[in-house]
């Protein structure tokens, strides 16, 4: 499904249900989860509770909720300010576990009954080194069942606008 790209703020915005791309590290200050961690402590809580376990596996979600349900999807097995900490295959595998959470729901949220619409940032394409281009493509190919919008903060390149207005694959 193609994704609609909106110029603004997904933290400010009204979206019920957001997902962001976090580690498998434990690290979870910087960045996009920087933002979530202070406005959404529920969505730390849970990856931190992972973390304690042992339980922060490549390619899967945590789901939380604090007033909108977070998915903190594990696309990196490492972080940092520079170089690729992306794994293409742990993005199509989030993908896909949220694609199952929007049809058969996410229990013990009010989303239980699954969701119609996911937002996201530019997912793995910023702190995780990832190229947007091939993000995009896992995106569209495996979030078949729910509609994915992905916010651009206002000045960040490339801009929403370009991203929509450009040729498809």
């Amino acid at each position: 499904m193609a994704i609609e790209y909106i110029e603004g703020d997904l933290i400010a915005s009204g979206e019920e249900v957001v997902v962001h791309g976090c580690n498998t590290r434990g690290g979870f200050d910087t960045g996009f989860a920087g933002v979530v961690k202070k406005r959404h402590p529920a969505a730390l809580d849970a990856y931190m509770e992972y973390h304690r376990n042992g339980g922060l596996v490549l390619g899967s979600v945590i789901w939380a909720y604090d007033g909108r349900l977070i998915g903190n999807a594990l696309t990196q097995p490492t972080y940092g300010r520079a170089g690729k900490h992306i794994s293409y295959a742990a993005v199509e595998a989030c993908m896909q576990s949220i694609d199952d959470a929007a049809r058969n729901g996410v229990p013990g949220t009010p989303f239980s009954g699954g969701f119609t619409r996911v937002s996201m940032p530019l997912i793995g394409a910023d702190r995780g080194g990832g190229d947007w281009n091939e993000i995009e493509r896992i995106v569209e190919t495996t979030l078949k069942s729910v509609k994915t919008v992905v916010y651009v903060l206002p000045g960040h390149r490339p801009s929403a606008d370009a991203l929509s207005s450009r040729p498809r694959r």
